[in-house]
């Protein structure tokens, strides 16, 4: 018989394509240890890609789950004094700020002047016939020599309400040093007038000027008195705070009681607020042991 063609040798890409060939022993052995090792590889990398896919998925559970959001942090606990700014002046005059109230002091030899520019004011002037003291507010000036008043700056109209003396309201347009002779008002303590925009006409109307009454007064001026702010405080701050500010002096019946945390606001002149805060929210009585000292306990 006559002899077929030679047999081409064995190359890696017809490694595993010997059952049709006439592949020698040693090249069979090569090529099935060459495909177990690459299966090897394929089955590892297929593990990793799993693993990855299994961290991510889990990641993603994690941080789509309703309840992993960090939380706030707690309020922090504190005892503040809320209080007007006071501003004094170099006359010796002191001027009180209610909230971001802002004024612009303007003083010169013969004239102490003050423009209240925004919010509410207090001025307590200090006596000086030669120099007269005018507080400037929207067209309107309150001139004064020694008194106390406050002045409020709306949009619409001046406000001002005397405390303590005298004071002439007019047109700020007036001579600011001479002694007015017929202001559009005179306003004397417990009294108040508001001036609009139109009662600065010429033939205006004087303004009306009326009465206030004490309990009005105090309310109008609650600005004023300091305010004692408790946020989850323990009771022996509060305490501490309250007797540096308060007019009565305040004690505990047991160091135990100290650690209650109390939260609110109230006037530091105001012992009766703040003994009825305790009472109602908290449990706490007071026991009157002089007239100027009260201790607080908390009954069984």
């Amino acid at each position: 018989m006559p002899e077929g063609p030679p047999t081409p040798p064995l190359s890696a890409d017809h490694a595993l394509d010997w059952p049709g060939r006439a592949a020698t022993a040693d090249a069979v052995r090569a090529a099935v240890e060459r495909r177990v090792q690459q299966r090897r590889r394929l089955r590892r990398r297929a593990a990793v890609a799993a693993a990855s896919l299994g961290l991510a998925v889990l990641v993603g559970f994690a941080w789509l789950r309703p309840g992993t959001r960090e939380l706030a942090p707690a309020p922090t606990a504190s005892a503040t004094l809320i209080q007007p700014v006071r501003q004094l002046l170099a006359d010796g005059s002191w001027i009180e700020l209610n909230g971001d109230a802002q004024v612009r002091v303007e003083f010169s030899p013969a004239l102490r002047r003050v423009a209240l520019v925004r919010g509410e004011a207090h001025f307590e002037v200090a006596h000086d016939a030669a120099r007269p003291f005018v507080v400037v507010a929207g067209g309107v000036a309150v001139r004064a020599v020694g008194t106390a008043f406050a002045v409020r700056l709306a949009p619409d109209d001046v406000n001002v309400l005397v405390t303590e003396g005298r004071v002439a309201v007019d047109r700020a347009a007036a001579d600011p040093v001479a002694a007015p002779v017929l202001p559009l008002a005179f306003v004397a303590k417990g009294a108040s007038v508001v001036v609009a925009a139109a009662d600065l006409a010429p033939a205006a109307a004087a303004p009306v000027v009326v009465a206030v009454s004490a309990p009005e007064l105090a309310e109008r001026q609650a600005w004023r008195v300091p305010r004692l702010e408790f946020n989850d405080t323990p009771l022996r701050e509060a305490v501490e705070l309250f007797n540096r500010h308060g007019n009565v002096s305040l004690s505990l019946a047991s160091p135990a009681l100290g650690e209650l945390r109390v939260s609110g606001t109230v006037r530091a002149d105001n012992t009766a607020a703040l003994l009825q805060l305790l009472r109602a929210d908290y449990g706490v009585e007071a026991q009157r042991r002089s007239d100027r000292e009260l201790v607080l306990r908390r009954p069984r």
